[in-house]
């Protein structure tokens, strides 16, 4: 699917602005017995639609006796007709005990309708549009004609969700049925709708924040993960979602996930518009009755990781911004997860008016290596419909980097992340180098991927089922929120890029943009260069200490910038402090301290080793040190 750039044949699912409290616009839900999924057509169109969706269910029923034959009728009977996929149709050959299947029912047109999509678009999305898509509205817009929804409805259909991008109802339905629906002269074709099983994902690591880390004292342990995708010099600027330095309003962000509880310290600022629940049909997205036990766990996780804020332990890149929460997916490894959800989710972010949509989910089980092209996986294709939307769509690459065995796979990623209009995201330790687990490309097209990586081993966050507590954990789905926030950032400083233009801006300016690969991708972005800020290096070495042994003065070679505090500490054997020694550098190069062999108290030391802790810049170095009187 080629990258829509010009005039645009991606496009949005219609949702009024959300009104009141966290109430989101109701757009994908178990519908009620009133509602037909769709916006009500002119008053003039009523009786024909009435009419027609009464001869569609005449002409069902007067074909079905054909079709299936009486008892004594000797017919033999099709399951499944020609409309259905070819999984559709084995599925209904091996589904033997008539359990009701989750199907997808396309439409073959829109029927008579008042053509103003428009109407159904929050102001937010109407803005984002005009800013960075081709035009406000398109055919992936279109209302789903509620005659035909409520046709299937009639007909035993218990519908799920309804697609404006693909013109669909996803609904269960009987295998007894299926040949039924599939006469209705209005229904295209019928698929089956993809599941996965997910992984079991590793358990958080409770672990202190590294001693010393630079900036400890504002970011704690998140330090490290920010810092290596240059995110922290935008924070420092002030960029962190809310549109205050750009005197802008805050950027929206839709987070798709388990779920989500707020009541963690660092979690407890976060402003969201709205939430639904796309499993259950409510807007409860913690955990409620009915769930599985850590339902939330992975989304709060998640969250923690882009957004959360508590000053000395940690800090999310997009900690300002606005959000609406999507819970799409059941946290069960013994439950199969509907894509349906996911294409639901991404709809309702679209016409709330979402500029940045992290998914932390992804589907292979249901898909072949041969189907990651880019244009089979139907959440690929409603992502790349939402970035033709004007939404930057960032997606984990997967952890399936060993679902070859020992060896790491090709073509190992899961669906969105095959997407050519998504960032799609690997991860990486704190070193640079790759994860094991870090699914890899090419795409079965031939393109690259991941996009970008970022740190997905051992990523700070916060503790589960805590309101103080921090802790580290490992994945794809760690690494794609850092990356998703650094689009944040960018987008409050510059409003106008594209999905398109965000993406070149990030592989043009990460650290392997001259020699990608499939492992890495295009590597490390890097916040600041993507930004253009030039940052003067500030050099920091800590050297040794000379001459040592020593018997009566030793310097220590320090090259550190001009002003640079810079402090020696020097122990004994048994750890206690014999001397503090601090200055600031007067020069860089400059070796601005010397111990004389004297405590604190000027008093001459006795021979024997002592041990010196330098520290300059957020950086430490020990140097044993050999004292000969």
């Amino acid at each position: 699917m080629p990258y829509h750039r010009g005039p645009l044949e991606g496009g949005g699912g219609l949702l009024p602005e959300p009104r009141g409290g966290d109430t989101p616009p109701r757009r994908f839900h178990r519908l009620r017995d009133d509602e037909g999924g769709a916006e009500r057509p002119a008053e003039g169109q009523m009786k024909a639609i009435t009419a027609y969706g009464i001869l569609a269910l005449l002409a069902a029923g007067a074909a079905a006796p054909a079709r299936m034959g009486g008892a004594d009728s000797g017919t033999v009977v099709d399951p499944c007709p020609a409309k259905c996929s070819e999984r559709l149709a084995r599925a209904v050959e091996s589904s033997g005990s008539g359990e009701p299947l989750a199907l997808w029912i396309y439409f073959s047109d829109h029927g008579p309708f008042e053509r103003r999509p428009e109407r159904s678009l929050s102001e937010r999305s109407l803005e984002r549009r005009r800013l960075r898509a081709g035009s406000v509205t398109d055919r992936f817009d279109l209302p789903v004609y509620s005659s035909y929804v409520s046709t299937v409805r009639a007909m035993g259909a218990g519908l799920r969700h309804v697609s404006r991008y693909f013109n669909a109802v996803s609904a269960f339905v009987e295998p007894s049925r299926i040949e039924e629906l599939a006469a209705l002269p209005f229904v295209e074709r019928m698929d089956i709708v993809g599941t996965y099983r997910r992984d079991i994902v590793e358990e958080p690591v409770k672990a202190p924040a590294p001693a010393g880390a630079a900036g400890a004292d504002i970011y704690g342990g998140s330090y490290d993960q920010l810092a290596q995708i240059g995110i922290v010099p935008l924070l420092e600027l002030g960029y962190n979602g809310s549109g205050t330095r750009s005197g802008s309003d805050p950027v929206l962000v839709c987070v798709m996930d388990t779920g989500f509880d707020l009541d963690h310290e660092a979690l407890a600022h976060i402003n969201v518009i709205a939430r639904y629940d796309f499993v259950m049909g409510d807007t409860v997205v913690q955990n409620e009755a009915g769930d599985p036990i850590n339902q939330d766990k992975h989304g709060t996780i998640i969250l923690g990781a882009l957004a959360g804020y508590h000053e000395g332990d940690l800090v999310g890149p997009a900690w300002g911004a606005d959000f609406l929460l999507a819970k799409t997916e059941i946290f069960d490894v013994e439950i199969m997860i509907e894509e349906d959800n996911w294409v639901a989710g991404i709809e309702w972010a679209d016409s709330a008016g979402a500029e940045v949509v992290s998914s932390s989910l992804g589907y292979i089980e249901w898909y072949d290596p041969e189907d990651m092209d880019g244009d089979t996986p139907l959440c690929t294709r409603a992502a790349d419909i939402a970035a033709g939307h004007g939404i930057i769509v960032v997606t984990a690459m997967g952890n399936e980097g060993y679902s070859c065995g020992d060896a790491p796979c090709d073509t190992s990623l899961i669906a969105p992340a095959d997407g050519d209009s998504v960032i799609a995201v690997g991860a990486v330790d704190r070193d640079g180098v790759i994860a094991g687990f870090s699914s890899r490309g090419p795409t079965a097209d031939g393109r690259i991927k991941p996009d970008l990586v970022a740190l997905g081993v051992q990523t700070r966050s916060v503790e589960y089922s805590t309101i103080d507590s921090y802790a580290s954990s490992s994945g794809t789905s760690l690494s794609t929120p850092l990356v998703a926030g650094l689009c944040v950032q960018l987008l409050e400083m510059m409003p106008l890029l594209t999905p398109y233009s965000m993406r070149e801006l990030l592989i043009s300016t990460s650290s392997r943009s001259g020699n990608p690969d499939n492992t890495y991708g295009y590597g490390l972005p890097d916040g600041a260069a993507a930004a253009g800020i030039e940052i003067e290096p500030e050099i920091v070495v800590l050297g040794g200490a000379y001459p040592n042994p020593f018997a009566a003065v030793t310097s220590f070679d320090l090259e550190v910038p001009p002003g640079e505090p810079v402090t020696v500490r020097i122990f004994d054997c048994r750890g206690a402090l014999v001397r503090e020694l601090s200055a600031a550098a007067a020069s860089a190069g400059e070796g601005a301290l010397v111990w004389d062999g004297t405590d604190s108290a000027g008093s001459r030391v006795a021979t024997g080793v002592y041990f010196a802790r330098i520290s300059a810049g957020g950086f430490e170095r020990s140097i044993k040190l050999l004292l000969i009187r």
